[in-house]
């Protein structure tokens, strides 16, 4: 791991500081709280190996994002089962925070189900305890559209949580999932948060006072309220969220400078115990910046280039250099340690928040 990391090294740091990032690195507990699928089904050993290379303890996995129903997710948490079956040395499935103890300790890495939108659930509050007790533990009210849940953040108006939102958001509290908003719209976000007797998190959102992506960046009121509920916000590296020009939305080409600058501004708004790391990123796609048919980028970057940004829509933009793969998260850990994080605050950030988070929503 060390040596294929010091060949993707973003930071010069002295010698000293260089062996206090990897030790850091070698023992902290490292999330990430929003991971794309696309690409286990082409190149699975190569994105197996991208985490374990960059010591990645454990992530969010989408199985449910735009208008997947019940049916595909069941099928899509089949395959997801399937994958983890074909590599017991290297992953391991996950729904409890002692789940991730032992992937630390196993040097595998852990597999949390997240949904992305409710749609596999339609109006069916027994469909989310069948999926709470198929493993989900991670739950997006919205997508980018209306569901019988609330709005997403490309609606026209956003008319909040339904009567069945909060019954779903009250469910979800007594089974145990935790809330995610990174998509939904403010006025369904604040609605989860307000209703919600548990902490509410966006695990793949940034910062809209410094890149302007209408909804799926959180404005500062929204962000204070995450925090004040307990939850975290995951800064994301999804290139249309992390730099873009503010009068055009032309996407910009990154750095995990600009990353770390999104983590610095959260957290001198929201306080350490509420930021951490939420990729939304493929390494697949970031390798060849091949995006599906049912991508933003392809079906609704033209009609909103306020929320996804102006940039090509047959690929990917290019993502930051420095963190464009799991693969190269001690860079994470080099840049936090070069801002003057300490070694307990960098640690919260690589993931100790997500597991503080957990421990109280799962309560398992």
């Amino acid at each position: 791991m060390d040596a294929k990391q010091g060949r993707d090294t973003f930071y010069t740091l002295d010698a000293e500081m260089e062996q206090r990032a990897h030790i850091l690195h070698k023992n902290a507990f490292i999330f990430d709280a929003a991971i794309s699928m696309l690409g286990f089904d082409k190149e699975e050993k190569t994105e197996i190996q991208a985490f374990l290379d960059g010591g990645v303890t454990g992530g969010n996995m989408s199985l449910s994002t735009s208008e997947t129903d019940f049916s595909l997710a069941i099928e899509n948490i089949s395959n997801f089962k399937q994958l983890i079956d074909r590599n017991p040395e290297t992953l391991k499935f996950c729904t409890s925070v002692n789940d991730f103890k032992i992937c630390k300790q196993e040097r595998k890495f852990g597999m949390v189900i997240h949904f992305q939108n409710t749609t596999p659930i339609l109006d069916r509050l027994d469909y989310l305890y069948t999926f709470y007790d198929l493993g989900l533990r991670v739950l997006q009210l919205t997508y980018n559209t209306q569901t019988f849940v609330g709005a997403g953040c490309c609606e026209r108006v956003d008319g909040g949580l339904t009567n069945f939102g909060l019954e779903v958001v009250a469910e979800s509290n007594r089974l145990g999932l935790l809330i995610d908003i990174s998509h939904c719209g403010h006025t369904t976000s604040w609605d989860a948060i307000n209703f919600s007797k548990a902490p509410v998190s966006a695990t793949h959102a940034g910062v809209y006072s410094l890149a302007h992506s209408f909804g799926r960046n959180k404005p500062d009121n929204l962000l204070k309220a995450i925090a004040e509920t307990g939850g975290v916000l995951g800064i994301p590296t999804q290139p249309c969220f992390v730099k873009r020009n503010p009068e055009t939305h032309e996407v910009l080409q990154a750095t995990i400078d600009d990353v770390i600058d999104q983590i610095d501004y959260a957290v001198n708004l929201m306080g350490i115990d509420h930021v951490g790391f939420g990729s939304d990123m493929s390494n697949y796609a970031a390798r060849t910046l091949e995006c599906p048919r049912d991508s933003n980028i392809r079906l609704v970057r033209e009609k909103r280039p306020d929320v996804f940004g102006v940039g090509p829509t047959d690929k990917y933009d290019p993502f930051p250099i420095g963190i464009d793969s799991h693969a190269k998260m001690l860079n994470l850990t080099r840049g936090l340690l070069k801002r003057g994080y300490s070694d307990e605050d960098t640690k919260k950030i690589l993931g100790d928040n997500w597991l503080r988070v957990f421990e109280e929503v799962w309560r398992i």
